[in-house]
């Protein structure tokens, strides 16, 4: 059973995970060349997320205007993770296309907003999930 996500991040670290999984079953998710593609920039995003971890920002979110205003702090933040967990652990429980692509919607939203209030996050993240989103609704179309 996939970890508690208690602030960003644990939210983060699923993010990851959901990553290197997506990875594991490219085979039987997305056509050949864009899996190709998808690991050369997992080597790249990987740690840059890992790294992203420790910023102050995500360490420290309640210390910063900015990710105060963003919602990404006390209720909002529990609002926003909770809804984001129930969507993780459905996939982690069922599998299905259907909640791969809910959870890491609800993921792009998240990294979205850090994105916007966390200088030197960068749209990365959210970017290389909009396009596998992309590609998992062609292949579902």
């Amino acid at each position: 059973m996939p970890e508690k996500i208690e602030n960003l991040g644990d939210f983060l670290m699923a993010i990851i995970g959901l990553l290197k999984l997506i990875e594991k079953s490219g085979l039987l998710l997305f056509r050949s060349n864009f899996r190709t593609n998808y690991s050369h920039s997992l080597e790249e995003v990987l740690p840059r997320l890992e790294k992203l971890k420790e910023h102050d920002h995500i360490q420290f979110p309640t210390d910063f205007e900015a990710m105060i205003e963003s919602g990404l702090t006390g209720n909002q933040l529990d609002l926003k993770l909770e809804s984001f967990e129930y969507s993780y652990i459905e996939f982690h429980e069922e599998g299905g296309l259907e909640n791969l692509v809910l959870v890491l919607d609800k993921g792009r939203i998240l990294l979205n907003s850090i994105a916007g209030a966390a200088p030197g996050f960068g749209s990365f993240a959210q970017e290389l999930i909009e396009f596998i989103i992309k590609e998992l609704k062609q292949r579902k179309a």
